[in-house]
């Protein structure tokens, strides 16, 4: 089977990074860490974390070798923060040893790793030359001490369409953030796998939400006055059935969320399993 790299990103939620790696780390061959060597995010923000901390259980975690921390200066362009984003993606990129490189963000964890590694992968070999690859997320929204609420459709049936490409061929480029040149006129060549993301993008405390989205590639949107996270403070176990086509951003699949359920953690987390390689 083909050898496979990983890139990922450490910055304002490393502490979200262990988790993610230890979902796929049997899998891979390489991982590439890439730090700002200012401490700098994209947006220009600087940021700090535990680094003692994050190091030390990094090197708990990499018993093979595979990790490799690269540092450079990624904040490259104050005019355009998504830029900034592709470029240390195409950074990490050039630093793999292996054709197939696969990128997530620190605050994703594979759901059912070893299905798609194991039964995906070796079929799609041969193809990952000419094509993308997809994961569809799952996108709990908000935490509370017992439940979560999560994004739904009308029914009640969780939202996981968005589509996000993640894998392609080291020769390809990142024109936008993880989708490359091949996907962005040709969305034919983004083939959808059965592979399951849990993204704690959205669900994560307070100060945490406001430093993500005042530091991603997107930022600008924010600034631009996107009401997203003042909505998602007012948020509660006793308001959350009020919400109703409540996206602002327009960003990504579906143009819209049309509902939040409250669901227990223990049940998410079964719905999640039960509901990844359904592609099959």
């Amino acid at each position: 089977m083909s050898k496979k790299s990983v890139i990922s990103l450490i910055s304002y939620d490393a502490e979200y990074l262990p988790a993610s790696i230890k979902t796929y780390y049997n899998y891979v061959d390489e991982i590439v860490l890439g730090l700002d060597e200012n401490r700098t995010s994209w947006s220009g923000n600087k940021f700090s974390f535990d680094e003692e901390a994050l190091f030390k259980e990094l090197g708990t975690i990499d018993g093979d070798n595979k990790i490799e921390i690269v540092e450079d200066n990624f904040y490259v362009n104050p005019d355009n923060y998504i830029e900034n984003d592709n470029y240390e993606r195409n950074f990490l990129k050039s630093h793999c040893t292996h054709d197939w490189v696969m990128s997530f963000d620190a605050d994703e964890e594979l759901i059912n790793a070893p299905d798609f590694f194991n039964r995906f992968c070796p079929i799609a070999e041969k193809y990952y030359t000419s094509y993308d690859f997809a994961f569809t997320w799952f996108l709990p929204y908000k935490e509370f001490e017992e439940d979560y609420l999560v994004i739904a459709n009308d029914d009640g049936t969780f939202i996981r369409t968005e589509r996000q490409g993640f894998a392609t061929h080291k020769d390809n480029t990142y024109v936008y953030a993880r989708w490359t040149n091949i996907t962005q006129n040709q969305p034919n060549k983004l083939i959808l796998t059965p592979l399951g993301i849990k993204h704690w993008s959205l669900c994560r405390p307070q100060e945490k939400l406001h430093q993500k989205i005042n530091n991603i590639g997107h930022a600008d949107l924010t600034e631009k006055g996107d009401p997203f996270y003042e909505m998602w403070k007012q948020v509660t176990m006793e308001n959350y059935h009020e919400m109703r086509d409540f996206k602002t951003s327009g960003l990504g699949e579906p143009s819209q969320w049309p509902n939040l359920v409250q669901v227990p953690k223990i049940v998410f987390e079964q719905a999640m399993q039960q509901n990844t390689g359904w592609i099959y």
